[in-house]
């Protein structure tokens, strides 16, 4: 008898010894030896691009914005057609996920959402490099009578555009409001919202393929370089005499 449990002891332990191994192996593998294609063609960054076209960016920006906002429609106008284009690991990303940039950031008023989903795409799609490009969409943002885009069928009608001299939400949305005459909540300001996302969008779509044809060209320099501080060009609207000033 105490021969048979010696013997099964014996065979239990190898059984486990064996189990362990395995175990072990697995873990040795590690996440590259067990990731699918789709896993591991993430893991390869930036993700890559393919040219876009900018009325299909800018319709998609559009009309995603009357669901989720600024920043997850840009998100959307760029990466939803890379999603159908590239596949993986674009087509699993969960776009939801960037919904938060509205207004600022969930309605902080800072840096408007539109630019905030041109960094997150960008930065995918091409990783420091995108940096570059977003700068120059915050430059041309700031610059430029917005919006310019016009929807096939618009949701509603306004009469102004302006420019912003700023990337700030609040200030780019304040400024139109007082030109335009209506509260935040109006139906005009949601539509020029929706509008310049779309044009946002393209706007980037617009340098990427630039980028893409290896034409592209960075435009805007940098500001902390000439200002010696992280800064913006239009200080003295909100601030007047209390601009605070860096210490060299």
């Amino acid at each position: 008898m105490d021969k048979t449990k010696n013997e099964l002891s014996r065979r239990d332990a190898i059984i486990g010894a064996g189990k362990i191994a395995t175990g072990a192996a697995i873990l040795s593998v590690g996440a590259s030896g067990l990731l699918t294609p789709a896993k591991v063609k993430a893991a390869s960054f930036p993700w890559g691009y393919k040219k876009l076209d900018l009325q299909e960016v800018g319709d998609i920006a559009y009309e995603t914005w009357y669901k989720s906002f600024c920043c997850q429609a840009v998100v959307s106008g760029i990466l939803k057609p890379l999603q159908k284009k590239i596949g993986e690991p674009y087509a699993s990303l969960p776009l939801d996920a960037f919904k938060w940039g509205h207004g600022g950031a969930v309605g902080w008023g800072t840096l408007c959402g539109s630019m905030t989903g041109a960094g997150i795409a960008t930065g995918f799609i091409a990783g420091h490099e995108g940096e570059k490009i977003l700068n120059d969409v915050i430059a041309w943002y700031a610059d430029t009578e917005l919006p310019i885009y016009k929807p096939a069928h618009p949701k509603s009608h306004f009469k102004n555009v302006n420019r912003s001299d700023s990337p700030l939400c609040h200030v780019s949305v304040g400024k139109w409001m007082n030109k335009e005459g209506v509260k935040f909540f109006s139906p005009q300001r949601k539509e020029r919202c929706a509008r310049i996302s779309a044009d946002v969008a393209m706007r980037t779509a617009k340098l990427l393929n630039d980028w893409k044809d290896g034409t592209y060209v960075p435009a805007h320099g940098s500001n902390v370089k000439e200002h010696g501080i992280t800064t913006q060009l239009n200080c003295m609207e909100c601030h007047g005499d209390d601009v605070p000033e860096p210490k060299m």
